[in-house]
């Protein structure tokens, strides 16, 4: 049982749901995070998001303790009985997106390799079905049924939202299609945060001395693919060069190699989450203008894995 609420303060980064750091009269803080009006526009995919984020939560605090929030409350809001609110203790920290230019690269690294054993701890959990855990159509029993469906989602979002893609769609499923094999070998559904960039990713401590703090954010989790998690981690990067990372990933036991297939199945995952980031301003209310510049540096980034993908498989 939360202590009165003494004050309420609204956090930015978010751009789905609204986010309070609500201080009670005890002195401790938690944290609200309430979803968009039912009208909204929304992707496919965004839906119930604030249950996955909860579940995602209970499922890995055996695993990674005090480096996830512990959810506190979920309900619907009152006279809106598809519309909840989630509220989750606050996690001490910064987002690394705003203090990794002030750290040392030592300090750097030490906190990338503590979030690889984090991850690799992560992975371990599995799960009976792959795709969204609150979205039957795009969850399946095999990850490239799940996968095929997660894409033409997407995509007909795009045509919904009056989204115009520079890419034939057919052209994106038929290379999906393509790799339903290279899928299928992927045949255990592990949780797989999705959203793992530095914003998401707390840190806490002196400059000089930096521990992970914590891993938040976990609303657009499904079950599929670990290696999927690689992307967001490397945001419009390689994650090859974070060798900090991969040691502590390394360390913690999972296996990693870059073979050309996981190569392969890299680009997949880079596409689908770049389609997201290229569809979801129509949903957003963002500016025309800031969605163009968006779009004009997510255009040669999805080209390329387009193009390396219509190359033949090995």
């Amino acid at each position: 049982m939360t202590a009165p609420v003494h004050s309420r303060t609204p956090l930015s980064g978010g751009t789905y749901n609204t986010v309070h750091l609500l201080a009670h009269t005890d002195g401790t803080e938690t944290v609200l995070k309430t979803e968009p009006p039912t009208a909204q526009p929304r992707l496919s995919y965004e839906h119930r998001l604030l249950h996955t984020e909860a579940r995602f939560y209970d499922l890995a605090r055996p695993l990674l303790g005090a480096l996830v929030p512990e959810p506190l409350d979920l309900e619907s809001l009152p006279g809106e009985p598809e519309r909840y609110r989630l509220l989750l203790t606050r996690l001490p920290g910064t987002p690394l997106e705003e203090v990794r230019a002030g750290l040392s690269p030592t300090g750097l690294a030490a906190v990338r390799r503590a979030l690889g054993g984090a991850l690799a701890r992560l992975h371990t959990l599995t799960g009976t079905a792959f795709g969204y855990p609150e979205r039957p159509g795009l969850a399946a029993a095999t990850w490239p049924d799940a996968f095929t469906a997660m894409v033409g989602a997407l995509l007909a979002d795009a045509d919904r939202t009056g989204v115009v893609l520079p890419w034939d769609p057919d052209r994106v499923r038929g290379l999906v299609g393509a790799h339903r094999g290279l899928l299928a070998k992927v045949d255990t559904p592990a949780l797989v945060h999705f959203d793992l960039w530095d914003g998401n990713i707390l840190v806490d401590g002196a400059p000089g001395a930096p521990a992970l703090s914590g891993v938040i954010d976990a609303e657009r989790a499904f079950w599929g693919d670990p290696a999927a998690d690689l992307v967001s981690l490397a945001l419009f990067g390689d994650i090859r060069a974070d060798t900090a990372f991969l040691e502590g990933y390394r360390a913690a036991g999972a296996t990693l190699e870059f073979t050309p297939d996981l190569l392969r199945r890299l680009a997949l995952y880079r596409t689908y989450l770049h389609l997201i980031m290229y569809i979801e301003p129509a949903t957003r209310g963002v500016p025309a203008d800031r969605a163009d510049r968006l779009r004009a540096f997510l255009r040669p980034l999805l080209d390329a894995d387009l193009t390396a993908l219509a190359h033949p498989l090995p």
